[in-house]
């Protein structure tokens, strides 16, 4: 004999559900954001301010807002398109003059940190 059930309130819990979802996607935008500032900190740290009047890449680095691809979510941190011709050749050398990697040693420097401020806003969200 078959049994039926009858559930009261499975409308208001899928709506709590996906409440929680924009909540998640919330805090997931945030921490990357967050990260990806620190990142720019450490890039502009490492790089030199010409005395040209132009302008200046420590004045154009950016943390782009959240993409998604196959691998997941992600920002993009680096100079924007302004200074990034120029930026390049600081980052990989020219024939004339060797790589210096500002952008790598930035996000080397700054991974640690970045990690922790991240992980900090995943737990206080979940505290709350």
């Amino acid at each position: 004999m078959p049994s039926s059930f009858d559930f009261d309130g499975l409308d208001e819990l899928a709506a709590k559900f996906q409440e929680m979802g924009r909540d998640v996607e919330k805090v997931d935008n945030q921490a990357l954001k967050a990260g990806g500032e620190i990142i720019a900190q450490h890039q502009k740290a490492n790089v030199n301010r010409s005395n040209k009047n132009q302008a200046h890449i420590q004045d154009n680095l950016t943390v782009s807002s959240p993409k998604e691809n196959d691998d997941g979510k992600y920002v993009e941190v680096g100079p924007n398109k302004k200074v990034a011709w120029r930026a390049k050749f600081l980052e990989y050398g020219t024939s004339k003059m060797p790589p210096y990697p500002f952008i790598e040693k930035g996000a080397d420097e700054g991974a640690e940190e970045a990690t922790e401020a991240m992980a900090n806003i995943y737990i206080g969200a979940i505290k709350k």
